[in-house]
């Protein structure tokens, strides 16, 4: 992540730098990953919480531990309908 910072000494207001923001980590206490955002880990923590698999897709059955995986999935099975621009 950079930040752009002007310079004191610059007049113009033309003159920038960057400067490097510390990256902070969150890291799981179960499996060491490394997550950028406190939400992305607190997500990934129920995954070790809950180890059975709690959300089933209804047309084919299969598991998944996280709901939003769940949506992506059905996806596949419901997919978008695509608009033609020339049919009237």
């Amino acid at each position: 992540m950079f930040a752009i910072m002007q310079l004191d000494n610059d007049v113009s207001g033309r003159e920038f730098r960057r400067k490097m923001r510390p990256k902070c980590e969150f890291i799981c206490k179960y499996c060491q990953r490394r997550f950028n955002k406190p939400y992305n880990l607190m997500i990934h923590e129920r995954t070790h919480k809950s180890p059975e698999l709690t959300f089933s897709c209804e047309i084919c059955g299969k598991s998944f531990k996280r709901q939003d995986n769940l949506k992506q999935h059905r996806t596949i099975h419901y997919p978008t309908t695509a608009y033609n621009c020339f049919s009237r």
